[in-house]
């Protein structure tokens, strides 16, 4: 399976500016500590009205506006910088995930739309993209500031009470957070190039192994992965099989 060159690219930025590649199984705090404006707050079964009560205590007025409910991890950005919160009480592998998944959004969903807006409009668009002051007629590209959150970013990682996504939009974020993730905790060709020695039957469970024990991964997100590096083979349909080329 070939990786998204975006990916690539992401990856390698976050890396370059974090210095040394942090040994496995990473867990990202140090690595995001010397490369970003990022701060990571872990709580005891974190809340939204935990996050709010929090964000109140330093001062700041977020307003989420959402019903209280439980998360395992939350995003708050704005003004270029942000604070994950994680749930404390969650497994170590389960945290590993929460974090990688809640950076993957700031890196991706949150910086690169400012970045690119400051070098297309300027930097004084990041004036309007964080809330301060409506945007020029100049400053109204549709096509460019669609996806970008104006005022606060706030992403959750838990979804509605049914577990339900409401939208192709958000599936698609989630899984190219869930993507890059993955690669910042265990980089595909690495992972891969430990199993090459196995039998095709034998890799993907080779690689399970390997997500869990080496790598810190839960073992139902380490048998998404393997399945995404290494798919099943596909079968033949059976009209192939009738026109006899295959037995």
């Amino acid at each position: 399976m070939s990786t998204p060159l975006w990916i690539n690219e992401t990856t390698e930025m976050f890396w370059t500016r974090a210095g040394v590649p942090e040994p496995f199984p990473r867990n990202l705090r140090i690595p995001i500590a010397n490369s970003l404006p990022l701060a990571v707050v872990s709580m005891p079964a974190l809340r939204l009205d935990s996050v709010e009560h929090w964000m109140r205590n330093q001062g700041v007025i977020c307003g989420i506006g959402i019903d209280d409910r439980r998360l395992r991890a939350c995003l708050v950005a704005r003004y270029g910088q942000g604070i994950i919160f994680l749930d404390g009480s969650d497994p170590e592998d389960e945290q590993r995930f929460s974090l990688a998944h809640e950076l993957a959004h700031f890196l991706r969903d949150y910086l690169a739309p400012r970045r690119l807006a400051s070098e297309r409009l300027g930097e004084d668009v990041l004036e309007v993209l964080d809330g301060d002051r409506p945007p020029r007629h100049d400053e109204r590209v549709h096509a460019l500031l669609a996806r970008v959150q104006i005022g606060f970013h706030v992403h959750l990682m838990d979804r509605s009470p049914d577990g339900n996504i409401v939208s192709d939009a958000i599936e698609e974020a989630e899984r190219d957070a869930d993507r890059l993730a993955l690669e910042l905790l265990a980089p595909s060709e690495e992972v891969l190039e430990e199993v090459r020695q196995y039998s095709p039957e034998q890799r993907r469970e080779a690689l399970i192994r390997s997500l869990v024990n080496v790598y810190g991964m839960p073992a139902t997100l380490a048998a998404y992965y393997a399945l995404l590096l290494v798919p099943k083979p596909k079968r033949e349909g059976s009209f192939v099989r009738r026109l006899g080329f295959t037995t």
